[in-house]
This record gives C-alpha cells, sequence and structure tokens, in this order.
C-alpha cells in the first residue's frame, strides 16, 4: 500500500497517472510530515493543490479502511480487474476532495468512508412510485437510490422521474454524501436520456413553468437579457432550471423525512477542474479552456443560484453561509417543522413524498 501511495503522488506530482499503460490528468502535489518534520516533499508550478500529511501511520490505517470497504460495495468501475485497482480508487478518491481535504485527509477519509456506509435512503433501492395526479394526471412519481461509478463524485446518487404508462421523464439526479447527520450535496444533473419530443415530455416542460409562478426577473437582469447591457447579475434568481429546482426540493423533503438539518453543499474540486485545464493545456485548445470555465461557472454560480432559488420559495430552508465565508461549502439550515412552500408545484410535490418511507415495525 504504501509503495503504490509514494508511486501514485509521484506520478500526480508530474500531472499524469498512469493506469494499465493510460495516462490520466490527475494533478497534486504532495508533502509528508514525521513528527512535525518534512520527511517528502513533491512539488509542481502547474499543480493547484498540496496534499499534506501530518501522520502517516493513522493516515494509511485509514485508506487500508476505505479501500476494504470501496471494493466490499462492488461499485461499477474502470480498471476494476486491473493490478492497478487499488491505485485507481485511491486517484479518484482523491479527485473528490475539496480544498479544506487536502490540508485535512484523515478527516476526509473518515468522512468518505460514512458516505459509503450510509443507509438513509436505502429504502429506495428497489425504486418507490407515488401517485401524483394532484400534479400530473395518471402519472407517478419513481424516487431510486444508485450507486454510482468509482469516478464519480459521490458512491450514491438519488433519481427521480414522472412516469405515465410506458413512458418516462427523468428529472436531475442529486449527487450526495451524508456523514455525521450532515448532508453533503456535490452536484444536481440533468439527465441525457429524455425524448424531448415526445407528448408526455412536453407536458412535463409546460408544467415545470409553473414553478417560475410569482418570481421575476431582476432589473440588472432584464436588461441583461434585453441587450442593455453586458453584465450579468450572478444575484439573479430567475435564471435557474426548473427542473433542477424541483429535484433539489424534493431531495431536501426526502432529508426531512430523515430528520436531517443541515445541508453543505460542494462547489469547487481542484483536481477535477485541474484535470480539465492540464488536459486543454497539453492540447493548446482555447475551446476546451473556455468549456473548462463554462462548467465551473454552472458549478459554482448556478450551482449556488438554484439553492437560492429554492430558499426564495421554500421556506424550509435557509442559507446560512456562502462559500468561503467560513469554510468553502454553501452551507443550507433545513428546518423539520415543516411550512408551506408558497409555490404550488414544490409545494404538492413535497407533500406526495412526505409519506414516502416505508414504516418500519
Amino acid at each position: 500500500m504504501k509503495e503504490l501511495f509514494y508511486e501514485l503522488i509521484k506520478e500526480t506530482c508530474d500531472g499524469s497517472l498512469i493506469i494499465d499503460d493510460e495516462s490520466w490528468n490527475y494533478s497534486f502535489n504532495t508533502i509528508i510530515y514525521d513528527n512535525n518534520k518534512e520527511k517528502l516533499r513533491l512539488e509542481n508550478k502547474n499543480n493547484v493543490i498540496t496534499l499534506i500529511i501530518k501522520n502517516e501511520e493513522r493516515f494509511f490505517n485509514l485508506l487500508e479502511e476505505y479501500l476494504k470497504l470501496e471494493k466490499s460495495l462492488n461499485r461499477k468501475s474502470e480498471h476494476k480487474y486491473d493490478p492497478n485497482f487499488d491505485k485507481w480508487l485511491i486517484a479518484n478518491l482523491f479527485a473528490n476532495a475539496t480544498t479544506e481535504d487536502f490540508i485535512n485527509p484523515e478527516n476526509f477519509i473518515r468522512r468518505y468512508i460514512n458516505y459509503l456506509k450510509d443507509n438513509t435512503f436505502n429504502y429506495a433501492d428497489n425504486k418507490i412510485e407515488i401517485d401524483i395526479d394532484n400534479i400530473l394526471k395518471d402519472s407517478k412519481l419513481i424516487i431510486k437510490r444508485e450507486k454510482n461509478n468509482t469516478m464519480m463524485e459521490t458512491p450514491y446518487k438519488i433519481r427521480f422521474g414522472l412516469k405515465n404508462g410506458e413512458d418516462l421523464h427523468e428529472l436531475p439526479r442529486i449527487y450526495y454524501g451524508i456523514s455525521d447527520g450532515i448532508c453533503y450535496i456535490y452536484g444536481i444533473q440533468a439527465c441525457k436520456n429524455n425524448d424531448k419530443d415526445s407528448k408526455y415530455s412536453k407536458k412535463i416542460n409546460r408544467l415545470l413553468y409553473k414553478i417560475n409562478e410569482g418570481v421575476v426577473d431582476s432589473q440588472d437582469y432584464y436588461d441583461y437579457k434585453e441587450g442593455k447591457s453586458d453584465y450579468y447579475p450572478e444575484d439573479n434568481i430567475s435564471d435557474v432550471t426548473m427542473s433542477f429546482v424541483l429535484s433539489l426540493n424534493m431531495f431536501i423533503t426526502l432529508l426531512q423525512n430523515e430528520n436531517i438539518k443541515e445541508i453543505k453543499a460542494v462547489p469547487y474540486l481542484p483536481v477535477r477542474y485541474n484535470s480539465r485545464e492540464l488536459a486543454a493545456n497539453r492540447l493548446d485548445r482555447d475551446d476546451l479552456r473556455e468549456r473548462n470555465k463554462q462548467i465551473q461557472t454552472n458549478l459554482t454560480n448556478k450551482f449556488i443560484r438554484t439553492f437560492r432559488r429554492l430558499e426564495a420559495q421554500n421556506k424550509n430552508i435557509k442559507i446560512t453561509l456562502y462559500p468561503y465565508e467560513l469554510d468553502e461549502f454553501l452551507t443550507v439550515e433545513v428546518d423539520n417543522n415543516r411550512k408551506e412552500i408558497v409555490n404550488k408545484l414544490l409545494d404538492d410535490a413535497s407533500k406526495d413524498i412526505e409519506n414516502c418511507k416505508p414504516k418500519i415495525f
């Protein structure tokens, strides 16, 4: 394990992780201490983050625990039958680390172990179907927890979908991890499988416009839309995707069902950002550099605006801290003394899933 890890950090320092003769743009520096004295320093100016290990023994014990648990879950993974599978898992683990996680890797590995162990929504592993005639006639809401590929940010995601007979329209998925009573949300991701031209999808898209009731553009955003200004107001909350708001709203109701009172949204993962930047630089492609900036904009500004938009319509949540005010997360307080949601569609959806968890006698 130790020898494998040292091989990995030498390669990530160079910005090129080698797995089965294939190169991956995983990059970070590493500093290791022994009794408060620097033992090893691997640095490259092109890297944006540094892993700091203060106690190797504790670090490797936790890493061993993580690998054992990860492999027992048998998630989908590339290189599963490769001799370097452990190396692959470790690299992807740190691809999911935040800036502070690189400074406190032991806490990070413990948290990720908790993500792997979490069974908060295991009752949805076999899919839940809920009648939603009050929202969409002859339709059901589908909720399902699924394991993610080891390359994804979190071990689990929650999938939402609307179904009428054989017609299925998938809503954005929530990528999350739960540790010590806190839910960490890493992403809200749209599904690309929907048939946009189907009658059912068009009906749902018309339905989703109801989430806009009562929400108006800020003057700055109106001027931007009309071409009167080049300034894009990041504080505007009307410019969000309605399906994202609905999925996030329903997921928060699931958290309320479990009495989870705090969310930390994760807007930036340095290894993932820099991997795209390294690829663009190696190919000398300005279009890829621009795409990376756009991806990061969606991961930060649009991600945060979705929470801000929902906060305006759902008084069951309150943003208490923005990224870098105290830590690097967007922190959201969840009130489990349920309040009626201002928007009727969001309120109806929330009420439909309030009692979706099976009672255990």
